[in-house]
């Protein structure tokens, strides 16, 4: 008997909140922005854009600025870490934004 009551009363407590269990379809919601465009009679093109993580300038960047750091900085470990960390930021905002361009494509 017990048992059935905490049923009974979960049932009720569910029946009676303000949340509801099925959304209706217009209630859509997405992760990312649609941009929709009308081309001709019943063609729409969707606008789809990845984003780069900036992987590739990041560890070029962060190679190439423990040299440099090493050489300017001086031969110790700050002088490698300083330019290993400047060189990863900068590589990875020079690798968004050369590829920024080609992030959005229309389908």
């Amino acid at each position: 008997m017990r048992k059935f009551s905490m049923v009974a009363i979960a049932a009720t407590l569910v029946a009676t909140s303000g949340v509801p269990l099925s959304a209706p379809a217009s209630a859509h919601v997405s992760s990312r922005p649609h941009h929709h465009t009308y081309h001709g009679k019943t063609h729409y093109a969707h606008k789809y854009c990845r984003r780069s993580s900036g992987t590739t300038g990041l560890v070029a960047g962060g190679v190439g600025g423990a040299l440099v750091g090493r050489s300017v900085l001086g031969h110790g470990l700050l002088g490698t870490a300083a330019g290993a960390v400047g060189g990863a930021v900068a590589g990875r905002a020079v690798d968004r934004s050369i590829t920024a361009r080609r992030r959005c494509y229309w389908r």
